[in-house]
């Protein structure tokens, strides 16, 4: 992919980053085993965004090697029967933090508190990560509809 190249999130798959639906996120170890944990993602403009500690193995990992992989799974059924999901290829740059009002909105996302509950939200260690989309797949309306516009800029 050359660096002028753009995707934008189609409207399907922003509104599966809508909902309370987790996020699980692959990244890479230093020894190339997958390291896997649970966030909480929001769409902003054509990214996803997920907040973390900047020393937690994810964050590491990222910094070394930002390819980075989510699935996210929908609560529902296909026409065959077979559960929605997306996963998400793309590429992750690491912001330093703290950012309260982007951990404000995924603390009412997916609790439906106005205030962040825990000390991350304002913590000096904590990073923002912004994941830029390079391909959809999965089960879903974004690959059923060709979903994903690509542009060169």
């Amino acid at each position: 992919m050359e660096e002028t190249d753009l995707y934008t999130i189609p409207a399907p798959v922003q509104a599966l980053l809508g909902s309370d639906a987790v996020a699980h996120v692959w990244t890479n170890n230093p020894d190339g085993s997958p390291q896997v944990s649970v966030v909480w993602v929001i769409a902003q403009d054509d990214e996803i965004l997920f907040g973390t500690d900047g020393g937690s193995v994810k964050a590491r990992n990222l910094a070394r090697d930002p390819r980075v992989i989510l699935s996210i799974e929908d609560n529902e059924r296909n026409d065959r029967g077979f559960q929605r999901h997306l996963i998400v290829r793309g590429r992750a740059a690491i912001e330093p933090g703290p950012d309260p009002a982007l951990m404000d909105r995924l603390a009412h996302k997916y609790l439906g508190l106005g205030r962040h509950p825990l000390a991350l939200r304002d913590a000096v260690s904590s990073v923002v990560v912004r994941v830029s989309v390079e391909r959809l797949s999965g089960v879903g309306p974004w690959i059923e509809e060709r979903a994903v516009t690509h542009t060169a800029g």
